[in-house]
């Protein structure tokens, strides 16, 4: 049997991503199975069950849907580096920037105009987000960008304003993984296509 690197690409992307889905899906199992003992257990009294019940119904699977988004967003950054990198057929140098733009034009290069790319600019939108978690703790009026942010947020069922602070819907966190898996797999699919041709 051959090797075909092309389809061992392909079932990494689909694999590292699917693992982050798995994790998350994982943990909120877990953290409901948890609420239940508390609720059922005779040992913990009222009170504590009240604090434990909002911990384990709001905060923690707030916490862990963000800390999924971001785990999305490094896997993102790395299979572009690794397309960028082993798939670029027309050697195309890597932007000034950080995040998604730091590819844009090997993007660009491979899929066309990317104001008509839901996925790419689904991404983009994500990508502000991430940023005021990573470095404003997702705090809206801190952010050099809040007016973008407050535009994302306006009718978003992906993430909303909550005290001031952004958070992540479960909605959210499937359109991000959706959109990357889009974008990856184009970027493999048509890098192959223009290796052949």
């Amino acid at each position: 049997m051959l090797f075909d690197e092309n389809k061992m690409f392909e079932a990494m992307l689909t694999q590292n991503i699917s693992c982050i889905a798995m994790f998350h899906n994982h943990i909120d199992g877990a953290l409901k199975v948890t609420l239940k003992e508390i609720e059922q257990s005779d040992d913990i009294n009222k009170s504590d069950k009240n604090f434990w019940q909002s911990q384990y119904t709001a905060l923690y699977p707030e916490k862990l849907r963000e800390t999924s988004f971001l785990l999305m967003f490094g896997h993102l950054e790395e299979m572009l580096f690794l397309l960028w990198r082993d798939k670029n057929p027309n050697a195309i140098l890597l932007d000034s920037g950080y995040g998604i733009f730091k590819f844009k034009s090997y993007i660009k290069d491979a899929l066309g105009d990317l104001q008509i790319n839901s996925d790419y600019s689904h991404i983009v939108d994500a990508q502000k987000i991430r940023n005021s978690f990573l470095h404003i703790a997702g705090r809206i009026s801190l952010s050099k960008d809040s007016d973008a942010l407050q535009s994302i947020l306006k009718n978003s069922v992906f993430y909303r304003a909550e005290s001031d602070r952004i958070k992540v819907e479960l909605e959210g966190l499937r359109a991000l993984q959706k959109a990357i898996s889009n974008l990856t797999h184009a970027l493999l699919k048509k890098s192959i296509q223009q290796t052949n041709n």
